[in-house]
């Protein structure tokens, strides 16, 4: 697969990608397109596409922090999913690095929901017990309640609250 990073709203990709974002996550969980370019901006934000000959397959957008990094967003293109590119391309990004991968989902309340914990937890994540607020996106919205994952192993509390920081203070901001 190739990776190709985005470095703007305006790359050639990047109406592809937008369109797998918008229909993947609810609008509560979206950053807005201006909201993205900020985040474009910074060194340590990460927006990769993966692509398998011409076809998109899908993207991680994810922060990269001095002992972690932050899978913000994830997604796989409806017209692959099935067909192990998730597995594929989540266990070769977990397997590029030596930092702790850490992930929020949704809460588990549904037969959907249990099918994602158990998609995480065959790739060796793990939940961890806080309380868990994601700030929210856009100033209509209230933050909301998530579930932390990491890989490997649980995060200390103390790792936890770095991570909850950055979240606050870096990712929100940019």
């Amino acid at each position: 697969m190739n990776i190709i990073r985005l470095h703007s709203t305006n790359d050639p990709l990047f109406p592809v990608f937008e369109r797998l974002y918008r229909s993947s996550f609810p609008e509560f969980e979206q950053r807005t397109v201006e909201h993205q370019a900020k985040g474009l901006t910074a060194d340590n934000y990460f927006l990769q596409c993966y692509m398998e000959n011409e076809l998109f397959v899908g993207f991680v957008a994810y922060w990269a922090f001095d002992d972690y990094l932050y899978i913000e967003h994830y997604a796989i293109s409806d017209k692959v999913r099935g067909q192990g590119y998730g597995t594929r391309l989540l266990g070769e990004f977990i397997a590029g690095t030596d930092k702790t991968v850490i992930l929020e989902i949704d809460p588990v309340v549904d037969e959907i929901s249990q099918k994602r914990l158990r998609f995480y937890r065959a790739l060796g994540f793990v939940e961890n017990d806080y309380v868990h607020v994601h700030p929210p996106y856009q100033h209509k919205f209230h933050g909301h309640t998530l579930k932390v994952l990491s890989s490997g192993s649980a995060i200390s509390e103390a790792k936890y609250q770095n991570f909850n920081h950055d979240l606050h203070h870096v990712v929100m901001e940019k």
